[in-house]
């Protein structure tokens, strides 16, 4: 039974590697935000050039690039950290290839509260930008209240993950 049990443990351990297909699809998720982000930075560049814009629709587009940009670095985390927790065994380790820094330092929770403070910053910009975009309506106020209150839940959601990491942190059984 411990050698099928072996043989199981490191069949699974192999299929790791399955996992670098979603990392390669997400690296290609962030040339298509690359993309888009180029082609929107083109756009408002004509505007600003050759166009009349006002002050609001300048910052409205300014916050959709700073959007773009959050989520194309919260799927450049997700996919390197993902890489370097559980599919490589020290292939960063190369001299030609520089493993960053903070990559020492991540481990499950800690991914996690980054990505639910990358997700929270995201939420935020997308707040401010459905605050700034809209009328004061009663549909715009509710549809403002709404993205605040999913806002403030992706909030507390991060207190509660750091709170359970401090809980296991201090007790480790």
């Amino acid at each position: 039974m411990e050698k099928v049990l072996s043989s199981v443990g490191a069949f699974l351990y192999g299929m790791r590697f399955t996992m670098l297909f979603f990392y390669v699809g997400l690296v290609g998720i962030i040339f298509g935000i690359l993309g888009k982000f180029l082609l929107e930075t083109y756009k408002l560049m004509n505007t600003l050039l050759f166009a009349d814009l006002q002050k609001i629709d300048l910052i409205i587009k300014v916050l959709e690039l700073v959007d773009m940009t959050m989520v194309a670095q919260l799927v450049w985390v997700v996919a390197l950290a993902g890489v370097s927790l559980f599919v490589t065994t020290g292939h960063f380790d190369k001299t030609d290839m520089k493993k960053p820094d903070w990559l020492d330092h991540v481990n499950t929770y800690n991914l996690k509260l980054k990505l639910a403070f990358a997700i929270i910053s995201i939420s935020g910009v997308h707040a401010l930008k459905t605050y700034l975009s809209g009328d004061l309506s009663l549909e715009n106020i509710q549809v403002i209240t709404m993205v605040a209150v999913i806002h403030f839940t992706f909030v507390l959601s991060a207190i509660g993950i750091s709170f359970a990491e401090r809980l296991t942190r201090e007790n480790p059984h």
